[in-house]
């Protein structure tokens, strides 16, 4: 027979009615508290009746242990802390004063206890805004291809940062408006009433039920990202390709060996995509092309322009020259010397080309239309 266990415990702190009658039923049953956490540690003794009282902890050890000394002498043994803010009684003798002789004198501890809860909990909301502010720094910051990374996946990872940090700070309204609530009930003068335990745990079952299936649905859509991307020679990829070749925009250029030249695939949730790139140090040859399928035509416009204005960030001197033309829905070509860029949208699909060739890629306008029709 073991002589530890572990219970899950109630979610609500502040609920120390419902903890504390829930910690004398589990001494009813055998359990006394050893350690306290998400999961409480229990230690196994005989089945008895008792009482327990959660009290505010004091932050200064001496007088804790002045508390504690004292509490002993009245017949309360002390367990363990209880969420860094109470220290959980015991009192085995039924004829034992209680801890405190009026609700008057148990709202003074409470109003202390609150103050320093307000203090830290304004901290601990300032530091999950922070973690928050940091988890968007790409659309804070400015640092690009903010489109190209939600539609790659993130925007899991940001709705799961935003439900995260919501509950977080909903739990620590919750806990001060709890503990305000309960010290107002004790200067009344109305003593503390326990709340259903059964109810209170099966609260906290679903709880951590809802939060590690969120978890494990994060994790499990973050392998599925990993695993749907593919990479491999370009000598290996499979027909067609989503680009207008180098030996079309440049025969002399096709003919050498390139350092580079690669095919990658990514199939997501919310976008498709297939990328060549082809790249020689010397003499200075690249072609990089990119094509994706996106889920909705807004999300390919804004994907389209994120392309454009990407390239421009690394060559801000360029020449943007609009396509008109009834074959796209949206075309530019982006002279910067030597690299030359071409951006096209035509419904969901987006095409994005840069070359660095020697070419005029307006002279190909044929090519990437047949392009973006072939992968409609």
């Amino acid at each position: 027979m073991k002589d530890h266990k572990r219970f899950l415990v109630p979610r609500d702190l502040w609920d120390v009615g419902t903890i504390e009658a829930w910690l004398e039923e589990k001494a009813a049953q055998g359990w006394i508290l050893e350690r306290w956490g998400t999961w409480a540690k229990f230690e196994r003794m005989k089945p008895i009746s008792c009482r327990v009282r959660l009290a505010p902890r004091r932050r200064d050890g001496a007088e804790q242990e002045e508390a504690d000394a004292l509490c002993q002498d009245l017949g309360w043994r002390p367990a363990c802390t209880a969420g860094g803010d109470y220290q959980v009684y015991y009192c085995f003798d039924p004829t034992a004063p209680d801890l405190y002789t009026d609700p008057e004198s148990q709202a003074w501890a409470w109003g202390k206890l609150l103050g320093r809860i307000l203090r830290w909990s304004l901290l601990a909301g300032l530091l999950e805004l922070l973690w928050l502010f940091l988890q968007f720094d790409d659309l804070w910051m400015g640092s690009g291809r903010v489109v190209e990374k939600f539609l790659s996946g993130m925007w899991a990872v940001w709705l799961f940062a935003v439900c995260w940090a919501g509950e977080s700070l909903w739990d620590v309204i919750r806990y001060v408006r709890g503990v305000a609530r309960l010290r107002r009930r004790l200067a009344a003068g109305v003593s503390l009433e326990p709340g259903d335990p059964n109810k209170a745990v099966r609260r906290s079952l679903r709880h951590e039920a809802v939060t590690w299936s969120s978890v494990v649905l994060l994790v499990g859509f973050l392998i599925f990202v990993m695993a749907g991307r593919q990479e491999m020679p370009l000598s290996e990829a499979p027909g067609p390709l989503p680009y207008v070749d180098l030996e079309t925009l440049d025969p002399e250029a096709a003919g050498l060996e390139m350092d580079i030249a690669r095919y990658e695939t990514f199939d997501g949730l919310l976008i498709q995509s297939r990328q060549v790139t082809q790249f020689r140090w010397q003499p200075s040859v690249s072609v990089w092309a990119r094509l994706d399928r996106v889920v909705c035509a807004p999300l390919a416009e804004a994907l389209y322009r994120e392309r454009i204005s990407t390239f421009l960030d690394a060559w801000p001197g360029a020449e943007v020259r609009e396509v008109t033309d009834s074959r796209f829905d949206q075309a530019a070509v982006i002279d910067a010397g030597k690299n030359q860029f071409f951006a096209g949208r035509l419904g969901r699909i987006v095409l994005a080309e840069r070359a660095e060739a020697g070419t005029d890629l307006t002279e190909h306008l044929d090519g990437f239309a047949a392009v973006l029709v072939e992968f409609q």
